[in-house]
């Protein structure tokens, strides 16, 4: 697993050397928009149970807006995410692999008050452009949103999550 880390922090920098600075980076604005992600988050099925067998596990990173996510899910297997704020590009950056050797570097956009992360992919024969939201509910609970378009205009949903933090024991 330290490896893993060490992999996705690697590409990161190479991604972003050429735009580093040295001054101190202290998160305001979007950079604070993933505040509420640290913790245990489990899938709540359709009839309000949990599914203990889908979470995620989410800590903080190197910096105040940057996160490290272990996905589990059913019937998937486990993962591994990096979620970071890029202050030379004001927006936030997502790294993603799988335990079957998937890797995804993922764009970011803000829409409206939310922010989603962009990857295109071609499945079948169909290229299409795929996002997801994370974003957080008034009763605590964080909707996940996976949408995808053929033409950037037409969004049609894939699937919809509720996520709900692990009380504190």
């Amino acid at each position: 697993m330290k490896n893993i880390i060490i992999f996705f922090l690697a590409c990161l920098f190479v991604n972003t050397g050429t735009g580093q600075d040295t001054k101190t980076f202290v998160p305001e604005g979007d950079a604070r928009y993933f505040d509420f992600w640290p913790g245990k988050w489990y899938v709540q099925n359709e009839d309000k149970t949990i599914d203990s067998l889908s979470f995620f596990n989410v800590k903080k990173g190197v910096h105040e807006a940057s996160f490290v996510e272990e996905w589990y899910f059913k019937n998937i297997g486990k993962s591994i995410a990096i979620r970071t704020w890029d202050k030379t590009n004001n927006k936030w950056g997502f790294v993603w692999a799988s335990e079957n050797g998937l890797y995804q570097v993922w764009n970011s956009k803000k829409i409206g008050d939310n922010w989603f992360i962009y990857n295109q992919f071609t499945v079948n024969g169909e290229t299409y452009l795929s996002r997801q939201g994370f974003i957080p509910q008034k009763d605590g609970t964080v909707l996940r949103i996976s949408e995808k378009s053929i033409d950037e205009i037409h969004w049609e949903t894939r699937f919809k999550q509720i996520l709900i933090r692990q009380k504190d024991k």
